[in-house]
């Protein structure tokens, strides 16, 4: 048991984890402040499938940026 207050220590996380959610979260407030709206679903349809084309894009980044990384440990 910790003591109060105290955290206990947790796995790492990926480092690539951690740049998608930055990525996701910069595209969120620059696609809000551009539109004008708190929410992607505040935005017309063909706003929002520009918002999810920019977060797909996002991910699919991240993706190969772990296919690479895990070839190069492969090595």
């Amino acid at each position: 048991m910790t003591e109060r207050g105290k955290l206990e220590p947790s796995d790492p996380v990926d480092p690539l984890v951690v740049k998608r959610h930055r990525m996701s979260s910069e595209w969120f407030y620059e696609f809000c402040a551009k539109y004008g709206v708190d929410y992607p679903d505040e935005a017309t349809p063909e706003q929002e499938a520009e918002y999810q084309a920019g977060l797909d894009a996002i991910y699919a980044r991240i993706r190969e940026e772990a296919a690479a990384e895990r070839a190069k440990q492969g090595d």
